[in-house]
Formats: structure tokens, sequence, C-alpha cells
């Protein structure tokens, strides 16, 4: 998939934005701009939500060295690594003691099980997309292997984002517009995990890769065309 590099900064700050405020983080899109792509903190802010975003620059750096690797456990590990570094000192490490969330209607995975879970969980995914033959069918095992991510739970905090990365991963392995969920969507979202609704997962995923498919081709164009024009004035 060719990912322009304007493009590729305009997924780093939606990604950040959005992932991080559907946790809670309070800093708008163009705070969040400044930060990743300015090199300029806005204001005085929180000291954790500035490290919840600032953390996309290196793991935008991670997924484009490895998106066209498959899913392992290593690399969930990593992926989290990435986005929690200097947040949590567990920051890549699998949860140690049993976690709740509050509210929820399942008890996410033992401990001891995490790592025979995610190895399924691995194996599942690659076998899946390799039979899929569609988009349409390579989003329905994505968005189902995240229903299945988020109830094993496997760190002590940073699932969610951690999760929503790997969508991103796995759409771009399989050549598929990144499925970015904008934090407008949040309650059906969560509604939508917690109500075990691969449709409406899949429906969701489907119609964000649709408009993210349109948003890549508008800017890939804008800048090839600035491109030949700075490639025609240096001719003559």
């Amino acid at each position: 998939m060719n990912l322009s590099y304007t493009y590729l900064d305009d997924m780093l700050v939606r990604m950040a934005h959005h992932s991080t405020a559907i946790e809670g983080n309070t800093l708008t899109q163009y705070e969040t701009k400044s930060i990743l792509l300015d090199g300029i903190i806005p204001k005085v802010m929180n000291e954790r939500e500035f490290y919840e975003v600032k953390n996309y620059k290196k793991y935008m750096g991670f997924l484009k060295d490895n998106y066209p690797k498959e899913i392992t456990i290593q690399l969930i590990k990593d992926t989290h690594r990435n986005l929690l570094q200097d947040i949590r000192e567990d920051a890549g490490a699998f949860k140690t003691i049993h976690n709740i969330i509050i509210g929820a209607d399942f008890t996410p995975t033992e401990p001891y099980l995490v790592q025979s879970e995610l190895k399924n969980w691995c194996d599942t995914l690659e076998y899946r997309l390799n039979l899929s033959n569609t988009v349409e069918e390579k989003i329905e095992v994505i968005m189902e292997q995240h229903l299945r991510f988020e109830r094993i739970h496997p760190f002590s905090d940073g699932n969610g984002r951690t999760g929503r990365a790997l969508i991103v991963h796995s759409c771009l392995q399989q050549g598929v517009a990144p499925i970015i969920i904008n934090k407008s969507d949040r309650q059906l979202y969560m509604n939508l995990l917690s109500e075990l609704d691969i449709k409406g997962l899949t429906d969701m995923g489907i119609q964000l890769s649709k408009e993210e498919n349109i948003r890549m081709e508008i800017i890939n164009k804008a800048e090839f065309e600035l491109q030949k024009g700075i490639d025609t004035g240096y001719s003559r």
C-alpha cells in the first residue's frame, strides 16, 4: 500500500487524538498535532495526557517498520511498550495480577493464561486472514479478533489503545485502508464490544475504511501534484 509522507503524518495525528480521547484524554486534535508534528507544547497540560499523545510518534516509526509482518506475541508487547512508555513501569509486559473492567459483564483472561490465549489469537488471526478473499471479509476478521483481544485484556492498562493500534497494523498488512475509530463513535464502539456485536463492528470497520480510503487518495493526489510542480520547477 502506497502511503505518502503527508498521509502518514495525518494518520499519526488522528490515531493519537482519537484513540487517546476514547480513553478520556482531553487534548484537542490541534494540540495533538502541535505536539507530534510541530514539537510544540501549546499549553500547560497533564503529564500523562502529554505522553499518551507523544508516544504515538515513536509508535508510528515502529509501525512503518513492522506492518508488513504478521502480528506475533512479541509484536503485541512491543506495540504496548511504545504506546505506554513513560506512563507505566510495566510497559510491554503482560499483567501479573487479575484485572477487572468496572461495569463489564465478562471476566478478562487470567494472567497465567494470557500467553497461550494470545498465541491462539495470533494463529487464528493469521489463518483467517489468509483465507479471506475480499476487503469485507478481511475487515470482519480484523474486527472480530479485536473483540477477542479486548476480552483477553492482556495488559494491566492500555489494552484499548493497543488493540486499536493492532487493527491499523492488520489493515496495512492486508492492504486495507486503516480503520481509525473516531472519538465521536466512542459510545457506539463500546456498546458493540459489550454486546459482542461482530456484525456491528464489521459494518463500522467497513464504513471507516471506505472513508479512510477516500481521504488517503485525496492526500496522496495532493502530495503527488505538489511534488510534480516542484519537479517541473526544477527542470526549468
